[in-house]
Formats: structure tokens, C-alpha cells, sequence
């Protein structure tokens, strides 16, 4: 009796103890408990299953329900009936996402928000089953971006969190204006980072994320926008389009002059925030007279010359920039 008595104190204890990686994994106190009532301190029963029924138990123990099942019934069911019979309305698609998780241990803010997503039934949802496998970075970009943007196409090319907070942001920029679902599925064609942020660029607008510093006059027009640029840039056939980089940094801006004269202006950002004369070409970049040249920087006197930059669009625009490769 005196034996009993003592291992039956000894398991007591152990049941009581939770290792910190298991307090980790668990939605919280109670939950680590739950586990480890079943599988007690050092807990090695529950780190021998494999990943998907061990992700399944630390779904399932964050619900009071978890605490009637047993041990037996825990490693033997199928992983569907363990999740059938622990979660309330487990979505399409959980088994099968659990079995693609990449293998380890998951914590359990992951795999609620994998649930999540899989109730949602929206464009993330499709991601999760599409996916061939099921990383912890896959959910903390699908937990990042509108759902609009949850699509595999978009998706399979953002590797790193901190590219899904940029795209969110210019999403946002984008939805000020119209509709996402749109900009989306024309966000779909790319086939590069590089190349979803340069229509991304061309959607938000270089107006907005780069207005003209200074105003322009019947004879001289801003070019603020990608279309005005290519067309400009075809019809004086230079390499205006090669700009948009700089333009975005808001360190250049371009105007095109309508006349007698027709020319592009440039206009750079000095070292102390003054805009002045940068180049003035016209067709194939042919040089311009003086007279013009004196024009364009007397109407840049008349409107101070002295512009501060816009730091909240400034600080998109160039986040944008470089993630577009510019």
C-alpha cells in the first residue's frame, strides 16, 4: 500500500508539472494542463506524435470538451474523429491542411488562425488547400493581408512578413479609391515580386504617391502619372520611363512643355530641399534655347521653389520603390 500510495503521489506531481516548451505550445494554463493530465511531465508521449495529431491536441485542448477524452482514444483515433470529436463544427479542409504542416512543434496562435481562415471559406481558404505545404510564415502572411489579396497566385511570391505589410499598405492606398477585388485579380499576373509591386505602383498612381511639387500652367504640364509618362517618353522618344524611380523618391519631377518649343522638363530636389532646373531636352533629347530654359526656372521662382516633401506618402512610395527593384 505504502508503493501505491507513493507513485500514485509521484504521478500526481508529474501531472501537475508543465514543461515551459508545452506552456509554448498551449492556448493558455488550462490547455497545457488538459495535455498534460494525459501525457505527464517530461511529456514525451505527446512529442513521439506526429505533427498533424500533435497540432490536432493543441487545437483541441483549448476547449473544456478535450478533458474527457483519454489517452488511448488521443493516439489511436483517426485525426479525423479526434477533430470531429474535440473541435465544434471543424471546417473542409483542417484534416488535410494538418497534414501538410511542416513538421514540429506548432503553437496554437498558428494553427486558430489556420481554423480561422478555413471558416472564413474566402480567398485565404483557398490558399490553405491549394498549398502544397503549410509553414508558420505562410500564416503570418495570410493573418497580414485583406482577404482580397489571400490568393495562391499573390501569395506564392511574397516570402518574408514584412513584403505582406507593404502590400497591405498599398492595397489600402488602393481601396481609397476603388475596388480591390479588381486590382487583385490584375495583381494576379505577376510573376515576380518585383513585378506585383510595379503594378501595384501603377494602380495606387504616381499622382498620389508622388504629386508634382510644383504647379504647372497652360504651357507647361505635369507628367504624374505612368501612362503620361510612356506616352510622353514614346512620343520624344527618350528614357523618361527609367525615371519613375527617382520620381517616386520625390528627389526628380517631369513636365512637358506645350508650344511653339515642346520639350521635357526636369526638376531636381537640391541638397537643401530647393526643386531647380535639372534637364530640359526636347525631341530625342535635342537641346533647347535659352529662352526656354530662363521660362521654365522663372516659373519655378514665381511658385517659391521651396516645396517640403509629403513624409506619409513619401515614406509608401518609397517602400514601394524598392520592393519593385527600382
Amino acid at each position: 500500500m505504502p508503493v501505491s500510495m507513493e507513485a500514485a503521489r509521484a504521478g500526481a506531481s508529474a501531472a501537475r508539472r508543465i514543461a515551459p516548451w508545452l506552456a509554448a505550445e498551449a492556448a493558455n494554463e488550462a490547455a497545457a494542463r488538459r495535455i498534460a493530465r494525459l501525457w505527464p511531465a517530461p511529456h514525451s508521449g505527446f512529442r513521439a506524435l506526429d505533427t498533424a495529431r500533435r497540432a490536432a491536441v493543441v487545437l483541441a485542448s483549448a476547449d473544456a470538451r478535450f478533458g474527457g477524452l483519454d489517452r488511448v482514444d488521443a493516439e489511436t483515433w483517426s485525426l479525423r474523429r479526434l477533430i470531429d470529436a474535440t473541435l465544434a463544427d471543424p471546417p473542409a479542409g483542417l484534416v488535410e491542411a494538418f497534414r501538410k504542416l511542416d513538421p514540429g512543434p506548432w503553437r496554437h496562435g498558428y494553427l486558430a488562425a489556420i481554423l480561422a481562415i478555413l471558416r472564413d471559406a474566402g480567398q485565404g481558404a483557398k490558399v490553405v488547400r491549394h498549398a502544397r505545404a503549410i509553414d508558420a510564415m505562410l500564416v503570418r502572411v495570410l493573418g497580414v493581408l485583406p482577404d482580397d489579396l489571400r490568393r495562391p497566385r499573390i501569395v506564392q511570391l511574397i516570402e518574408v512578413v514584412e513584403t505582406a505589410h507593404l502590400l497591405r499598405r498599398g492595397a489600402e492606398a488602393v481601396a481609397r479609391s476603388g475596388p480591390l477585388p479588381r486590382v487583385a485579380e490584375r495583381l494576379e499576373r505577376a510573376r515576380s515580386v518585383e513585378g506585383l509591386f510595379r503594378m501595384l505602383i501603377a494602380e495606387i498612381g504616381l499622382e498620389r504617391l508622388a504629386p508634382p511639387p510644383i504647379p504647372g500652367a497652360a504651357w507647361l504640364r505635369p507628367l504624374a502619372s505612368i501612362p503620361q509618362l510612356k506616352d510622353a517618353a514614346l512620343r520624344f522618344e527618350n528614357c523618361l520611363v527609367g525615371r519613375i524611380p527617382v520620381l517616386l523618391a520625390q528627389m526628380a519631377a517631369y513636365y512637358e512643355v506645350i508650344g511653339d518649343e515642346p520639350a521635357i522638363v526636369e526638376i531636381v530636389r537640391s541638397s537643401v530641399g530647393l526643386w531647380q532646373v535639372g534637364e530640359v531636352r526636347g525631341h530625342a533629347n535635342a537641346p533647347i534655347s535659352l529662352a526656354l530654359w530662363t521660362r521654365v526656372r522663372d516659373h519655378l521662382q514665381v511658385h517659391g521653389a521651396m516645396v517640403k516633401r509629403g513624409e506619409a506618402a513619401h515614406g509608401l512610395a518609397a517602400a514601394l520603390a524598392a520592393a519593385a527593384g527600382w
